[in-house]
């Protein structure tokens, strides 16, 4: 178990890594949560964990509203939001009471958000169980919710009351769903740590589950220093932990369902590395490290089955393109990269082009 204080001045907060969900209650007599708590969650992960939540919550002597969802990245729609507000206001529930989700990145995007704009702002509780919600959508206050020309063009950044993990919640974690939180471990193993990613190289994919643990901590404290510098994207330090995300949501949204945001994160990264060898900002062995760690994990890593020629037009939605260019986190070596890199469309499109004809399989 880690406590990890995530510093922020008023809008601090602590992430509990490892604590078991039976006492989560214990965490809600710090400071006044209301008497109402919304429970959102998904219809997968409620008969799993839901109870427990709600029993650790009513110990407390709080009401319990459960808001279930239908799981997937459809759901997070302004239609919806409206629909958990209207949940919020027949439920007479106040500024002081709070919004819990429990689940993966989809809850907590859609629940924060909601948090974020109902009365101007309630208490907002996190219980990630996933691995890819767990090192990434829980923590750093990001909200929101897509549009059909992008991802989470529509959001705010609102910062949790706390964060609540507990990794046995990964045990019966699917391999589907473990690939994709080890997609963003990559990442931040890429961007920040050769000790990630010397672990992910030196250990075989049926062995990584005992050093799941490690690795999310390890993921954790680079989010948290990155945040604290640069909460809300205004002096441009937090745009690292965008490497393999601004092609990687083009292609999510390009071959949507088919590939999920740890699939695309992941093909965004070969395709990014690809980019700064190209460019000359990489050697090519740091490019061939990343598409070889990628798929040692069982990520996909080949382009020759990407749509390339309609990534273009969705990368133009990016909320980091700037006067019709596109800016790119690029990848200088292992654990150093390069950001603010603007790439025009032609010259994306001509990279994508080569990359799907010169790549083997």
């Amino acid at each position: 178990m880690k406590k990890i204080r995530m510093n922020l001045g008023e809008d601090s907060y602590f992430i509990y890594a490892g604590y078991p969900i039976e006492k989560l209650g214990s965490r809600m007599d710090k400071r006044n949560y209301g008497k109402k708590v919304m429970l959102l969650t998904d219809s997968n992960v409620f008969p799993r964990y839901g109870r427990a939540i709600e029993k650790a919550v009513t110990g407390t002597g709080r009401e319990v509203i459960d808001f279930l969802v239908k799981p997937g990245e459809e759901v997070k729609s302004l239609r919806k939001i409206y629909e958990i507000m209207e949940a919020c206001a027949k439920n007479r529930m106040g500024r002081d009471d709070t919004l819990l989700t429990l689940g993966g990145g989809v809850a907590s995007d859609l629940g924060g958000f909601a948090a974020s704009i109902y009365m101007r702002g309630i208490n907002f509780i996190a219980v990630p169980t996933t691995l890819l919600a767990q090192v990434d959508a829980s923590i750093g206050g990001k909200t929101g919710v897509n549009l059909p020309f992008g991802k989470n063009l529509v959001g705010s950044f609102y910062q949790p009351s706390f964060v609540y993990m507990d990794f046995k919640t990964l045990q019966t974690l699917p391999e589907i769903e473990l690939k994709q939180g080890l997609a963003e471990i990559i990442k931040y193993g890429v961007i920040k740590s050769r000790k990630i990613f010397g672990i992910l190289d030196s250990v075989s994919f049926t062995g990584i589950r005992k050093y799941l643990p490690r690795l999310i901590e390890e993921s954790i404290l680079i989010k948290r220093d990155v945040v604290e510098k640069d909460e809300k994207e205004k002096k441009g330090l937090r745009e690292i932990l965008n490497f393999g995300h601004t092609l990687g949501h083009a292609i999510e949204i390009a071959h949507f369902p088919k590939l999920s945001h740890g699939e695309s994160v992941a093909l965004g990264m070969v395709g990014e590395g690809y980019f700064s060898w190209r460019l000359g900002i990489c050697r090519r062995e740091v490019y061939s490290d990343i598409r070889e760690i990628v798929k040692k994990c069982r990520l996909p890593f080949s382009f020759q089955t990407v749509k390339t020629e309609r990534l273009p037009d969705f990368l133009q939605y990016d909320k980091k393109a700037r006067r019709g260019n596109i800016r790119f986190v690029m990848v200088r070596d292992i654990g150093t990269v390069k950001t603010g890199v603007v790439i025009k469309p032609e010259e994306v499109t001509r990279l994508l082009k080569e990359m799907g004809q010169n790549e083997k399989p």
